[in-house]
């Protein structure tokens, strides 16, 4: 069955040590990543280059893909579960901020290579039917 060209909503987990876990959307869709691009430009005129905004780059990507987390570390200091907010990413250490924007790089990597492959293999299969019926 052929890929379909529309992104569902699709959560998948990403493994943290310490028996700890990301909850992330599986692909984003072109609205989110328009959005996510945006939130990341300072500025942008025809002919000149682009200029991010270095606190957004990153961010904007761990805030597109994020929808939860769990795990014994991530609680408050009474030992409950902190629920996911953009407060409380922005409390984390940068330790496992850090860590948390390379498993979602990662994990966009896999996504992204995941695609190319079955673009590629379904270009070679040379089962690509007729665009429309012939008049003849």
């Amino acid at each position: 069955m052929a890929r379909s060209f529309f992104v569902y909503p699709e959560q998948v987990t990403l493994p943290l040590p310490g028996g700890n876990a990301l909850f992330v959307k599986k692909r984003l869709n072109s609205k989110e990543s328009r959005r996510m691009f945006a939130a990341c430009v300072r500025s942008m005129s025809p002919g000149e280059k682009i200029e991010l905004d270095p606190e957004q780059v990153g961010y904007t990507k761990v805030v597109a893909y994020l929808v939860g987390w769990s795990g014994p570390n991530f609680v408050d200091p009474n030992g409950n579960p902190m629920p996911y907010s953009a407060s409380a990413l922005d409390n984390l250490s940068n330790e496992i901020y850090t860590d948390i924007v390379k498993a979602i790089d990662a994990h966009e990597n896999e996504q992204d290579a995941a695609i190319e492959l079955e673009k590629n293999t379904q270009a070679g299969s040379g089962n690509s039917g007729p665009i429309s019926a012939s008049v003849a």
